[in-house]
């Protein structure tokens, strides 16, 4: 498991931090960032520590050897830890801690995490979130691992790879509760396919990882090893070990560590703090009454109880779920490794995880359900991978670590090649000579100084698994990479993978892509008398509550189709490209504004009629102006039921008529150069249009509206994160707490306090793409509007820096999740009248959308915190944000002047 994916959500971050501070230069902006993330890079900001020290008899590896994503760390970070690290005001020693079951030695950089975890607001909110959502898992868990005899303290590993979410994916590919990359998950029987990614199972993955942490500490035989080489890679950390091996006195004698690796700066920085933070997560865990962790208002989830059946092949999951008597939501939280509306075609059943209560009415229900479904045919998504052939189990190297028990048979073979970590035997181990090793059944690769690590691959003789591809040449060079030598043995392996490739030759539709991503399916038919051309447009098939971040997912497909003699290829093809651009070029950026200007054009009609309503107009037009994504948005109208669908089907077009989902299939006697010839001559105009982001308002706007109205008013907007993303529930809370009719911050301050503003409402307009979160405020005369923005601004300020309290947090959630539960309640009623016709909000978009959108809703909104409160404030309502309009009464005429030019002088907030 390479570190560099490991690092990959650190660095992308702290490149978003580099930019944004770049771009503001305000210390406010920059103090907006999340200090939980700056703790976990660097927790001596909340004790600085101090300066680089040399610490005699550390060895310093030679000039360039250090790896280049290393920020120098201090030697005396991963000394031993001492009492007065533990900073007690009651002056209590580390003795009376209740320590994890991890033989780890503990060291200062561990009790900066632990008094991150423990003292600080942002690191006490997650520590909690995190140990609220393990509930979940925890007897899973640590079932598995008592099972493979390792400490069930090693569940918190859980807790820094993914916060214990089993659908986490990483920027890099990492995925599931212990975050497997691809190759990994696949070395250790993970199935991954269209269909289905066992690394996201809970029972299975967890297995996967209890077998993977086994196989390292048996070869490294400590758990500070064995944790960094789960973050870095086993390479990783034998390199690291081989160099400090090498730099250190050759008469220093004892084991090395990971506190001595990363004194030396021979791992990188992430690695560095990957085992304290685990060891400071399981202490602070150990621990909670003692550090005021141990709050009534908090308990863990429920824990799931998993029990499983068997079911047919391309069963549907709805199928599955009514005969257990459980939504599709339910199931598809026990089972999170199932990609589709459909458990895996094949030949054999699929087990499938449902409650243990609910096991017997499936087991009698499922059979009369079974018989009124008409299973889906095998669409040919291939046999899963094969799992590796079980093997001898290998024998655990413990030098100076605590004996495991006997290695389960459940747990199958050591995954890893039988390796000495150097620097850990009391002295030099011969590089031949090692009995066990002549007695392996697994390529063994012996690490000593001078000798480096590569990897070998038992079922990849040719290189091309491990992209170590052998050079014909080499075949026949005596010792050589891919000589005889390295080769001898192993022509059964050959012949089976030479085997495969011929397979592979003999594949008879072949698929390629354009550059501007159309696929082509190309088959060659010698017999056919005329040569089949189509093209369609087909949206892929989601998940049921896979999360919408984008455009409305409503299935549609466009498709053509032609037939001509095989001398006719080129009239066929250039009049499917010609089709195929009218279809694609539906979706363009100005065919899209103005579709949403159409669908809309009533509702904007109705608004320019309205007292005020011009400046909604206006804001919207600023917030989306010309060339924007959204361009032609109009705020609030996906509120009008004769203006929803149309609208959503608006968005959907985007995600169905783009070139990444068109295939043209031909089957003929032709040849694939003279397709792919024709196919460039007339597709070459057709370019896929890449996808711009939504971003906030690049700066602040100002705009003065004139109408035929009573009194001033002001009209604040800001571009929010959209519907389905991590962000909504939060931003959800922080409106319900600015403007909502109970908590009503805003109103408090400027209307019941203040008595500058005589009323105050707000707005949030969800959608697929963006949102937009609205203020509007009424001056109260004789109030100065500059007078009312500054107080607007300052309560903001407030909000994004010393958050929500606790009464207003629970207020602003209950009554979201009152909402939410009616909702649920309308949907869930069976057999009551019909009522009457209700309005068509945004909670009833998301049910029709996504049927499982709500459950997640509100399970989202019970774990919001006062820091996710006051990061989406900070991210979402900046001034430097924000288009306002300012509505000026005018006498007579009836249209509106909107201007584009400066308010009166507003003075900044305080």
């Amino acid at each position: 498991m390479s570190w560099a994916r490991r690092a990959a959500p650190w660095i992308g971050l702290g490149a978003l931090v580099c930019a944004c501070a770049a771009a503001g230069r305000a210390p406010s902006l920059r103090a907006s960032f999340s200090a939980a993330y700056r703790a976990f890079r660097d927790p001596g900001l909340l004790d600085r520590a101090p300066a680089d020290v040399s610490a005699p008899g550390v060895c310093q590896l030679p000039p360039g050897e250090a790896p280049r994503a290393l920020a120098p760390l201090h030697v005396r970070e991963f000394e031993p830890a001492a009492d007065e690290d533990l900073e007690d005001p009651g002056g209590a020693a580390l003795a009376t801690l209740r320590m994890p079951d991890l033989d780890v030695p503990l060291t200062r950089r561990t009790m900066r995490f632990v008094r991150f975890f423990a003292q600080s607001d942002e690191g006490r909110a997650v520590f909690l979130r995190r140990f609220r959502r393990a509930g979940a898992y925890r007897e899973i868990i640590e079932r598995s691992l008592r099972e493979a005899g390792l400490p069930e303290d090693l569940l918190w590993v859980a807790a820094v790879e993914s916060g214990f979410d089993p659908r986490a994916v990483s920027p890099a590919g990492a995925a599931g509760l212990w975050q497997f990359m691809p190759s990994t998950g696949a070395a250790y029987g993970l199935e991954q396919s269209e269909w289905i990614d066992a690394r996201m199972s809970l029972a299975r993955a967890t297995h996967a990882a209890a077998a993977h942490l086994r196989d390292l500490y048996e070869r490294f035989g400590r758990w500070d090893l064995a944790l960094a080489a789960y973050n870095l890679g086993h390479e990783g950390v034998l390199r690291a070990l081989s160099r400090v091996s090498a730099a250190r006195d050759p008469e220093a004698r004892g084991p090395i560590g990971h506190a001595e690796l990363a004194q030396a700066g021979a791992i990188p920085g992430e690695t560095a703090d990957y085992v304290p933070q685990i060891v400071a997560f399981a202490l602070v865990a150990a621990n909670r009454a003692r550090f005021g962790l141990d709050l009534p208002d908090v308990a863990p989830l429920p824990a799931l109880d998993l029990g499983e059946v068997a079911v047919p092949p391309a069963t549907r999951l709805a199928t599955v779920a009514r005969a257990a008597g459980i939504s599709t939501a339910v199931l598809r939280e026990h089972n999170p490794e199932l990609l589709r509306e459909r458990v895996p075609p094949g030949r054999s059943d699929h087990l499938i995880s449902l409650p243990a209560d609910r096991v017997a009415r499936a087991l009698a229900l499922f059979p009369a359900y079974l018989e009124h479904e008409e299973l889906g045919e095998d669409e040919g998504d291939g046999d899963p991978a094969a799992p590796l052939a079980a093997g001898g189990a290998g024998s655990a190297l413990v030098l100076g670590g605590t004996p495991l028990p006997p290695r389960p048979a459940s747990l199958g073979r050591n995954r890893l090649p039988l390796f000495t970590p150097p620097g850990q035997a009391p002295a030099p181990m011969p590089l031949l000579g090692n009995p066990e090793a002549l007695e392996a059944k697994l390529p063994v690769v012996m690490i000593a100084s001078g000798v480096g690590w590569r990897p070998a691959f038992a079922d990849d003789p040719l290189g091309l698994v491990s992209g170590r591809i052998v050079p014909p040449s080499s075949f026949d060079v005596p010792g050589g990479a891919g000589g005889a030598g390295a080769l001898k043995g192993r022509e059964a392996a050959i012949e089976k993978q030479l085997g495969f490739l011929a397979e592979l030759g003999r594949e008879q539709v072949q698929r390629f892509r354009l550059p501007s991503g159309i696929a082509v399916d190309f088959r060659e038919d010698p017999a056919a008398p005329l040569v089949s051309i189509s093209a369609s447009l087909a949206v892929p098939e989601q998940p049921a509550g896979e999360a919408r971040g984008g455009a409305p997912a409503l299935a549609s497909e466009a498709r053509v189709a032609i037939a001509v003699p095989p001398r006719d290829l080129d009239v066929g093809i250039d009049l499917i490209a010609a089709r195929l651009r009218l279809l694609l070029g539906e979706a363009s950026a100005a065919r899209l504004a103005e579709l949403r200007r159409q669908a809309s054009a009533a509702s904007r009609r109705a608004l320019e009629r309205t007292p005020y309503g011009p400046s909604w107009i206006a804001l919207g037009e600023a917030l989306f102006p010309a060339g924007h994504p959204l361009e032609g948005t109009l705020i609030g109208a996906r509120d009008d039921a004769s203006v929803a669908s149309e609208l959503l089907l608006t968005e959907s077009l985007r995600r169905e008529r783009a070139a990444a989902q068109a295939t043209i299939a031909l089957s003929g006697d032709v040849s694939r150069a003279a397709v792919e010839q024709a196919l460039a001559r007339s597709l070459q105009r057709v370019a896929a249009e890449p996808e711009r982001p939504v971003g906030p308002h690049p700066r602040e706007e100002r705009l003065v509206v004139e109408d035929v109205v009573p009194a001033p008013r002001l009209l604040y907007g800001w571009i929010a994160p959209p519907e389905g993303g991590a962000d909504e529930a939060a931003l959800r809370v922080a409106m319900e707490i600015l403007t909502g009719p109970r908590v009503a911050r805003l109103a408090k301050a400027l209307v019941a306090e203040g008595q500058i503003a005589s009323d105050v409402t707000g707005r949030l307009a969800l959608g697929a793409r963006a949102s937009v979160a609205v203020v509007q405020l009424t001056p109260a005369p004789p109030r100065d509007l500059a007078e009312v923005e500054q107080r607007l601004d300052a309560e903001l300020a407030s909000l994004a820096t010393s958050g929500p309290t606790w009464k207003e947090l629970a207020l602003a959630k209950a009554l979201l999740k009152l909402d939410l539960e009616r909702e649920l309640a309308r949907r869930s009623a069976i057999g009551a009248p019909p009522a009457a016709p209700r309005p068509v909000t945004d909670l009833r978009l998301r049910a029709a959308l996504d049927p499982g959108g709500l459950p997640r809703l509100l399970r989202a909104i019970e774990e919001v915190e006062p820091a996710d409160v006051r990061a989406v404030v900070a991210r979402t309502f900046g001034r430097e944000h924000r288009v306002s309009v300012t509505t000026w009464p005018r006498v007579g005429g009836a249209a509106a002047d909107v201007r584009a030019e400066e308010a009166p002088p507003v003075p900044p907030a305080p």
